[in-house]
C-alpha cells in the first residue's frame, strides 16, 4: 500500500483547484477501483445532467483506448481521470480536442515534474519513445468527455518483456514518488486554458503549443486509418489537427484519424 498522500485523493485534489471555473461547485468523484472513468462520466452526464466536473480511479478494470482497446489501470499504477463538459465550441474534429488534450498532459507533467514530455498524433504522450500517457476524447449527445490515462508507477520486474519495453511511468524517470494529486490539479488547470481558447475559436494556439512538444513533425511515418496504409514525412498540422504527411512523390494527403508509426534509426516503425 503506498502512503495516502502518493494516491488519488478528492479532498486533496480539489483544494488545489483555487478560484478556477472548471471542477468547481459540482460532484466530482475520485473511485478506488471503477470500470471506466469516461463511462461513468457520460452516465453522470446523461442521468443526472452534470456538466464540468471529473470521475477518477485509483484502478480502472474496464477502460477503453482508441480503436476499442482496452486501457486498464492497476490498483495505484496510474491516474486514470475523465472531464466533461458541455462545449461551446466545434467538436466535429476530435482530433483537434485530442491534440489539446495531449498539450494540458504535457505542460501538467513538464510544470510538476520539470520534464519535457512528447507527443505523438493524435493521441500518445511519450518519453523517450515510449508511451507515457494516452487519451480518448468521446462525444454523446451534448456532451463530450476527455478520458486521460497516465502512468504512474509500476513494477519492473512484474511486467512483460514486450510491454517494459513499450511503456514509460512518471517515477521511473524521475526517480523519486510523485504525488498524483498535484498532478491532475495542474492537469485541470491546463485543461481550461486549452478549452478556453478552442471556446474562443482559437485552434492556431492548439496547434502551435502541440507543435513544441510534437515527436511527429519531421518524421518518416507509416500511418493506417482504416483500410488505408501511407508512408510519407510527417510536415505539418493543419488548424482543425489534421496531420499533413507527403509521400515518395511529393503528394500531401491529410489525415484526420487513424494511427501513425514512427520510424526509427534502425529503418524500424514504433
Amino acid at each position: 500500500m503506498q502512503d495516502a498522500f502518493l494516491v488519488l485523493d478528492l479532498q486533496s485534489i480539489e483544494a488545489q483547484l483555487g478560484s478556477r471555473e472548471l471542477c468547481r461547485n459540482t460532484t466530482n468523484e475520485v473511485w478506488l477501483e471503477i470500470g471506466s472513468t469516461n463511462t461513468r462520466a457520460l452516465e453522470l452526464a446523461r442521468v443526472e445532467g452534470r456538466t464540468d466536473f471529473f470521475v477518477a480511479a485509483r484502478q480502472q478494470v474496464a477502460g477503453r483506448g482508441r480503436l476499442g482497446r482496452k486501457w486498464e489501470t492497476p490498483r495505484d499504477a496510474g491516474i486514470a481521470f475523465s472531464l466533461l463538459i458541455k462545449p461551446d465550441f466545434d467538436t466535429q474534429q476530435l482530433s483537434l480536442i485530442t491534440m489539446a488534450a495531449g498539450v494540458a498532459v504535457a505542460r501538467a507533467i513538464e510544470a510538476v515534474l520539470g520534464f519535457k514530455p512528447g507527443l505523438k498524433w493524435v493521441n500518445d504522450v511519450v518519453y523517450n519513445g515510449r508511451k507515457l500517457a494516452g487519451i480518448l476524447a468521446e462525444m454523446n449527445g451534448p456532451a463530450l468527455v476527455i478520458g486521460i490515462g497516465i502512468n504512474l508507477r509500476f513494477d519492473d520486474v512484474e511486467l512483460p518483456d514486450d510491454l517494459s519495453q513499450k511503456i514509460e511511468w512518471l517515477e521511473r524517470i524521475v526517480g523519486v514518488p510523485v504525488d498524483p494529486n498535484i498532478l491532475v490539479a495542474n492537469l485541470i488547470k491546463q485543461l481550461e486554458i486549452c478549452i478556453d481558447e478552442l471556446a474562443k475559436g482559437n485552434q492556431a494556439a492548439i496547434t502551435s503549443a502541440w507543435k513544441v512538444y510534437s515527436v511527429t513533425l519531421g518524421k518518416d511515418v507509416e500511418a493506417t486509418a482504416g483500410n488505408l496504409t501511407l508512408s510519407g514525412r510527417a510536415v505539418d498540422i493543419d488548424r482543425d489537427g489534421a496531420l499533413l504527411i507527403q509521400d515518395a512523390q511529393g503528394e500531401q494527403h491529410r489525415l484526420h484519424a487513424g494511427e501513425i508509426s514512427l520510424r526509427m534509426a534502425d529503418g524500424s516503425y514504433c
